[in-house]
């Protein structure tokens, strides 16, 4: 089972690839639609700006670590799940598992650049993945039109590209008229965002690096 730890203030699930792949393919069998985030230090500095952010990312079904950042601001360096983290070995078996199931994938981005990025992004990256469609959500975007499309094509998993409060409106606030049992959030993952297209640079990186590090010792200085 996983267990949950407290990274900043952000309670979210501690379990190894295997633990999470257990839990994915069991949500694969069920009739609702479950969330499943991954958290890198970019959402966490979120979490700390924003506490609907928080409240949502506490609440998906599954969240799983992606940042070796997010370990060392929790004091985790070595084992195991650290190994993990640092190959990106979740995200490689959850696309992999994916393939070899034969799922449908529905990808999203704030623009359509960035959802051909990350369809393209994909299926490079993951040859035989099978992505049914995409749609841009931009913010005035009706949330109506999106899930039409999406149940039209009875996909299986949603993976989203989006940032901030649009993950929110769209995961959260329409999940039961959602015909599809997983809303995978990559969590402005940086490899996966460069690599797609999607909205990232490198000085954009190394200034979140640089405010994590300070929210990391304003936090350990607050619970001294």
């Amino acid at each position: 089972m996983c267990e949950k730890t407290d990274v900043l203030g952000v309670h979210i699930d501690y379990c190894g690839v295997d633990t999470s792949m257990e839990r994915i393919a069991e949500m694969m069998k069920n009739d609702r639609m479950e969330t499943v985030g991954v958290v890198t230090m970019n959402t966490l500095l979120l979490a700390d700006e924003d506490p609907t952010w928080k409240q949502y990312l506490e609440s998906m079904d599954l969240t799983v670590i992606g940042d070796s950042e997010v370990l060392k601001a929790a004091g985790i360096q070595q084992g195991q799940i650290a190994e993990e983290v640092k190959g990106n070995e979740f995200i490689a078996r959850f696309f992999w598992y994916m393939i070899q199931q034969k799922e449908r994938i529905f990808v999203l981005g704030e623009t359509p650049e960035e959802v051909e990025g990350l369809r393209s992004y994909l299926e490079d990256t993951y040859p035989g993945i099978e992505v049914a469609g995409g749609a841009a959500v931009g913010e005035d975007t009706p949330p109506e039109g999106v899930m039409n499309e999406i149940n039209s094509l009875t996909v299986d998993v949603i993976v989203s590209g989006l940032q901030g409060h649009r993950q929110d409106r769209l995961a959260i606030e329409n999940r039961n008229q959602l015909n599809t049992k997983i809303w995978f959030c990559l969590g402005e993952h940086p490899n996966i965002q460069s690599n797609a297209g999607l909205k990232v640079s490198w000085w954009s990186t190394l200034l979140k690096k640089s405010a994590f590090k300070r929210m990391v010792a304003r936090y350990k200085e607050g619970k001294d």
